[in-house]
This record gives C-alpha cells, sequence and structure tokens, in this order.
C-alpha cells in the first residue's frame, strides 16, 4: 500500500507538470560524469480560497497519501484577492545552471544568479558566522546541476486574458542592451566610482586618508551618517568580518563578505525594465508613489537613468579592524 500511495502520488505530481523556462538546459550542458537532475515545473493551483492543489487534486490529500501533513500549505484568501486584483497570474521560480531564475506574468525580473565559485563562498561564510554545516561546500555547487522549478498559478482576474508562462516578447531585453551600448558608445567607457572606508575600534571612520572629523568640516552634515557606534564596530569584528564589499556593473548588484564574493542580483536583459513595467500594470507603482499625473514622465526619467546606472562600475569598500 505504501508503494501504490508513492506511485499515485508520482502520477499526481507528474500530471501537475509544466515545462520550465530553462527545461532541458541543465542536462544539455552536463558531462556523463556529473549527477543531474532536470525535470518539469511542478505546478502549483492556487483556488480563490487560498487552497493549493496540483493535477486538480488538493494538496492536503496528496499530503495524506505521502504519510505527510499538509494541512497548513495554503495562502491567506485576502492575500490571492489581492494578487488577483493586481492581475499577477502566475510566479515562477527556476533553479538552473547560472542561479535561481523568477518570472512574474512570463517575464523574468532581478533574480539571484550563481556559479560554483560563490556557492563555495557562501558555504566558507557561512562557516565563519559559525553557522556551517559538514560539507555544505561539496553540496552547494551540486546546485549548478539541478534544473527543477515550481509554478504558482492564481485565479484568473475577470475580464483578463491569460498570458504565457513564459513570454517571448524580448523587446525590454533589446531596449535595454541598446541604450546601455549609446550610453557607452557616447561615454567612451564606463563610469567608474570606488569608495573605501576604513573603521576604528570607536566607530570613527577615514576615507581617501582623511579622517571623519576632517570630513565634516569639508562637507557638514553629510558625511557623520558614516559613523558607528563602538558596539557596531566590536559586533562586525567578533562575528569575523575584516571586510564587507557593494559593487554594481552590468550584470547585477554583488556583495562580497571578506573577499568572498556572494551569489549577486542580477538586472542584465531589460530585467529592471519588466519589473518596473510590472509594477506599473499591477498598480504597485501607484501605491507606492500615489497616483501622480506625472508618473509616465517618471517612469521615462528612471529608465532614462538605468541605462547609466547600470553601465557603471560602483564599488563600495567597508574595512572593519
Amino acid at each position: 500500500m505504501v508503494l501504490v500511495s508513492l506511485f499515485m502520488a508520482a502520477l499526481v505530481l507528474l500530471v501537475g507538470c509544466a515545462p520550465r523556462a530553462t527545461s532541458g538546459a541543465v542536462a544539455a550542458s552536463a558531462d556523463e560524469s556529473q549527477v543531474v537532475v532536470d525535470l518539469p515545473a511542478l505546478v502549483l493551483d492556487v483556488q480563490p480560497d487560498g487552497s493549493i492543489s496540483v493535477g486538480g487534486q488538493p494538496l492536503t490529500e496528496l499530503g495524506g497519501g505521502l504519510g505527510a501533513s499538509l494541512a497548513a500549505a495554503s495562502v491567506p484568501a485576502d492575500m490571492v484577492d489581492l494578487i488577483t486584483a493586481y492581475n499577477i497570474q502566475h510566479i515562477q521560480i527556476d533553479n538552473t545552471a547560472e542561479g535561481l531564475l523568477i518570472l512574474v506574468n512570463g517575464q523574468a525580473i532581478p533574480s539571484l544568479a550563481w556559479d560554483g565559485e560563490k556557492l563555495v563562498a557562501t558555504a566558507e561564510v557561512l562557516d565563519t558566522f559559525g553557522a556551517g554545516v559538514a560539507l555544505l561546500d561539496r553540496v552547494l555547487p551540486l546546485l549548478t546541476n539541478l534544473g527543477v522549478g515550481v509554478i504558482i498559478r492564481f485565479p484568473l482576474a475577470a475580464g483578463e486574458e491569460p498570458l504565457p508562462l513564459v513570454s517571448l516578447d524580448d523587446e525590454a531585453a533589446t531596449r535595454s542592451m541598446a541604450a546601455q551600448q549609446e550610453f557607452l558608445a557616447a561615454v567612451g567607457t564606463p563610469p567608474t566610482f570606488q569608495l573605501t572606508v576604513e573603521y576604528a575600534a570607536d566607530g570613527t571612520w577615514t576615507v581617501a586618508d582623511l579622517a571623519s572629523a576632517e570630513w565634516s568640516q569639508l562637507v557638514p552634515g553629510v558625511m557623520e551618517m558614516l559613523t558607528l557606534t563602538p558596539g557596531t564596530v566590536q559586533s562586525m569584528s567578533a562575528a569575523g568580518i575584516s571586510e564587507i564589499g557593494l559593487a554594481t556593473n552590468s550584470d547585477g548588484i554583488f556583495i562580497s563578505i571578506n573577499g568572498k564574493t556572494l551569489p549577486y542580483i542580477t538586472w542584465a536583459d531589460g530585467r529592471v525594465n519588466h519589473l518596473l513595467t510590472l509594477a506599473e500594470q499591477t498598480g504597485l507603482l501607484s501605491q507606492v508613489i500615489g497616483d501622480s499625473p506625472d508618473m509616465a514622465a517618471l517612469l521615462d526619467t528612471v529608465e532614462g537613468l538605468l541605462p547609466a546606472v547600470q553601465a557603471s562600475d560602483v564599488s563600495l569598500r567597508v574595512t572593519f579592524p
């Protein structure tokens, strides 16, 4: 009976699957010596009352067949109503060899990117904080050979047409890359900004061989925000953190700890443009900035600045004693 239950559950899961945005890419890039898992995406259908079904079967019943309780697997009904009102039809999370790809209504938005080196660095940083797990530095890189995903579908709002799970429209990406190339052609080389802040044990700091007191004389009221309490500096040192880095370039936003670069937020290929468009279409943007008649002009200004922001090489480095 246990084997039959597992077999039936597996069939239900297979029925409740759909192609991932990057189906087959992990298997195609691996060789025979590697352990590879490349599966379709599991589709979770959220009902108006917040319950979840897979392949037409309630998730709670499926959990019972596996001997596990999934009674708490649901979404608050008021949240479902809000998501439906915003016309968010589906969210896809796709684990790829390059990172975690997130799509909303079929459009890729800023996501998490990695490679084997950055995953090893993550394990090493966790070990520095005392949160390491045995063999984690060898297990995490296996994520690059794991092609799995989940698609969460929400009820369709009245009068709305269903959107594809993966949009084939690359207009935003094409427009974004063209704008960056145009900007770089105009300025010649990417703008570069580098800043290092060196903290002392008492929370004061030095930038470009000028102490915080000297900077306060040069630009009063501007640089004081950088001052930390001695307790904060001591906490960083006690945690084994000697350096934190924040950098941006055309690929994304990078964070490093003690010289080890972690998985980063990727904003290339028009993903920020997709996010802005999604925020406007769903009404989320008006919730943040209000129903301003100048919203279109504001969006144009932001999109006009994006090529300069994304093409620039920005680096902020903070050191602790």
